[in-house]
């Protein structure tokens, strides 16, 4: 069986205001005593010396008696037992009672008198300790209170004349004392039970918190991350449970990126497969056209010569489309492998894209077009010629695909625009545009000049869009400007 932290606790705390307890009613009861028994022996030195000086003086009053203390012993013990209030009992130096004085109005030292009694082997013993010139007493308990017994020998100018005892009642001392122990015994109690209880309360605090800690850590092992409350709370606890939130926000969101991560990587893996295969059927198309055409004219029968000049050209235009599709996956693998070497610097756009526009206006030319560049000044980070390839790639795409006798129109504003007429595009080309090998029909296509172009854009931190809107083609770009000193 599992021991729990709140039982310990509790145990642990029960037994240790326990024994706390016990210790302060002891140490209170042995001070209570200690002072006590001080206050008892400075009375009873006190009553020693007021005793010694009566009977000086008393002398002096009776100076014809020899044996006055004998003589006038009930006188002495009247005298003494009413100025004290307490028995008195007196014996002459053999050690013969004399007399015994008891007050009236004290009923218990009536009860506790002790009539002509001599003193012997079985005396008490403060009687036995003054006849050996020792002052002494004892306390005994009896039914009914607690009674004080006090001798000591009378020495007056060196000559002993005996020993005079007191018996005091103390009963309300020693019940002042048993009052005063069981008050503090119970406050004792009282204050151990509130700090018991007060801990076991903050305990439970603290334990309950733990315990939402352990469902959380639960529930966080099942997937969910509910967060824990830390409301109204500012100790440790209330610090742990914010940290305990943190981290679970923290979890979560390395959850998340490796999620991410896990879907890029498939997507990318998704596109791999999709490009080797894509790779593989651009490849295999026009090798199967050469290869058909090739059979077909090496046959001996063969004398179409009409067949053999349309087969000449099929094969010619399928080899430059083989070609340019080699020269570029070639383009493409080397701009991959060097991507990381490529630095960035700070420059303007629209000088470096006026000179593209004038060197791909001599293949614009040829199909009767004009590229129109409009615009100001566009400072951007990135490599220049990065992005020299991205509209040397667009320009063509919008000569090859665009309408003969039709102008190429750029606009360079907060975005770029490449605008040329163009006959209507499908909808599953439109879809997948930026994707590899995604083309139309036309010879000399090979479907991944715009494949390229996202991909500088998306390294450049820009995007791209593709939109066809009453017979033009638009291909939108958005960089990031460069901020300068001064811009606000």
């Amino acid at each position: 069986m599992n021991v729990t932290i709140r039982k310990k606790f509790f145990i642990g705390f029960f037994i240790l205001f326990f024994i706390a307890a016990i210790l302060c009613h002891q140490v209170m009861a042995a001070m209570l005593e200690k002072y006590t028994m001080t206050n008892l022996e400075e009375n009873m030195t006190s009553l020693q010396y007021a005793t010694t000086q009566y009977m000086k003086q008393f002398e002096q009053l009776h100076p014809q008696d020899q044996n006055f203390f004998v003589e006038q012993s009930n006188t002495i013990a009247n005298e003494l037992s009413k100025l004290n209030a307490q028995s008195v009992a007196l014996y002459d130096s053999k050690g013969q009672f004399l007399y015994e004085a008891a007050p009236v109005d004290r009923p218990l030292l009536m009860e506790q008198q002790r009539y002509q009694a001599n003193v012997g082997e079985n005396s008490s013993e403060e009687l036995k300790q003054a006849f050996q010139n020792k002052a002494s007493y004892t306390i005994q308990p009896v039914e009914d209170g607690t009674i004080l017994y006090f001798a000591y020998p009378l020495y007056m100018s060196d000559t002993f004349y005996g020993v005079i005892r007191f018996t005091a009642d103390y009963s309300d001392v020693f019940l002042h004392n048993e009052k005063l122990l069981r008050s503090f015994t119970f406050l004792t109690v009282l204050l151990f039970c509130g700090v018991y209880f007060i801990s076991l309360w903050i305990l439970n605090r603290f334990i309950r918190r733990l315990q939402d800690v352990t469902e959380a850590t639960k529930r966080m092992t099942a997937g969910d991350y509910q967060p824990i409350s830390a409301n109204g709370v500012s100790d440790e606890i209330g610090e742990l449970a914010q940290n305990f939130q943190l981290m679970q926000r923290q979890i979560q969101q390395h959850i998340q990126t490796i999620e991410q991560e896990k879907e890029k990587v498939l997507l990318l893996e998704e596109k791999r497969t999709n490009f080797f295969h894509n790779v593989t059927h651009e490849l295999k198309t026009p090798l199967t056209t050469i290869s058909g055409y090739a059979q077909i004219i090496g046959e001996r029968e063969f004398d179409d010569v009409e067949f053999l000049r349309k087969a000449s050209r099929k094969i010619r235009n399928e080899s430059e489309r083989l070609n340019e599709m080699v020269t570029q996956l070639l383009a493409l693998s080397k701009y991959k492998s060097t991507i990381s070497d490529r630095p960035h610097e700070t420059f303007d756009l629209f000088p470096l894209l006026q000179s593209v526009c004038e060197d791909m206006q001599m293949k614009a030319d040829l199909f009767d077009m004009k590229i129109q560049l409009n615009g100001h000044s566009f400072m951007m980070h990135g490599n220049p010629n990065e992005i020299q390839q991205l509209f040397i790639n667009l320009i063509d795409n919008s000569i090859r695909h665009g309408e003969v006798g039709q102008d190429v129109e750029i606009t360079v504003d907060e975005e770029i625009v490449v605008a040329n007429p163009c006959t209507p595009i499908p909808s599953a080309i439109i879809d997948n545009i930026f994707e590899p090998f995604v083309h139309s029909k036309l010879e000399g296509s090979s479907g991944l000049g715009l494949f390229i172009c996202a991909d500088i854009i998306a390294r450049h931190h820009g995007t791209i869009q593709f939109e066809e809107k009453e017979g033009k083609a638009y291909i939108k770009l958005y960089i990031p400007l460069q901020k300068q000193d001064g811009n606000i």
